[in-house]
């Protein structure tokens, strides 16, 4: 689902890689509705298979503050 993923951009043209600092296509893009929804469904999936009540995520703060407050809200477990 391409369509989840932020596509990264660099003077001024989309898909642009700067190596060590981004990739052509990144995070989870939070202004996509779909996103909450996938994301709802793959932790529930992880949760029914793994015992423990903690998962690391691995998110950089700065970029998926939408993310984490819906994983607040809704998953608390």
């Amino acid at each position: 689902m391409p369509e989840l993923i932020t596509v990264c951009w660099a003077n001024g043209k989309p898909y642009q890689p700067i190596y060590g600092v981004q990739g052509a296509m990144e995070i989870f893009n939070p202004s996509e509705p779909r996103v909450y929804s996938t994301m709802d469904a793959l932790l529930r999936e992880i949760k029914d298979r793994f015992p423990s009540n903690y998962i690391h995520l691995g998110m950089r703060k700065d970029y998926l503050l939408k993310i984490k407050i819906f994983l607040l809200f809704h998953l608390i477990f």
